[in-house]
């Protein structure tokens, strides 16, 4: 009876690592890992960059028309395959200079990225696509 329980115990436990050892996992910037089909909260880096050039209209309470195209607040809402499309995007439009737009960067200088900082956007876009 006792040979049975510990089997049945050591059967559980291989399954367990198993199946941990299958599924994709990533390790977020807070140090918790997540599933691969989990959305994943914005890296700490990029967040840093987003709060300064992106928020004031891309967040609850932004602009409208902003959040149609994304919405930070509710960037862990969005599933994963979402998130990759529009970081990608993301990625296109600072890039080529129209986010933040022209306006707003006249208006708050110091909300322009730097290139490294868009270089840090994305590197990071590209780490979603896999």
């Amino acid at each position: 009876m006792k040979k049975l329980f510990f089997m049945l115990i050591a059967l559980f436990v291989v399954a367990v690592v198993v199946t941990m050892v299958a599924m994709p996992s990533v390790k977020t910037a807070s140090g918790i890992f997540i599933s691969g089909d989990e959305s994943q909260p914005l890296a700490d880096s990029v967040m840093k960059i987003v709060k300064v050039s992106c928020m004031d209209c891309h967040a609850d309470g932004g602009n409208g028309m902003a959040n149609a195209h994304v919405n930070f607040s509710k960037w862990v809402s969005y599933k994963p395959e979402k998130q990759a499309a529009k970081a990608n995007d993301i990625c296109k439009m600072i890039t080529k200079g129209a986010m933040p737009p022209k306006k707003y960067r006249a208006n708050n200088p110091d909300a322009i990225p730097t290139q490294a900082q868009l270089t840090m956007i994305c590197n990071w876009a590209k780490s979603l696509n896999k």
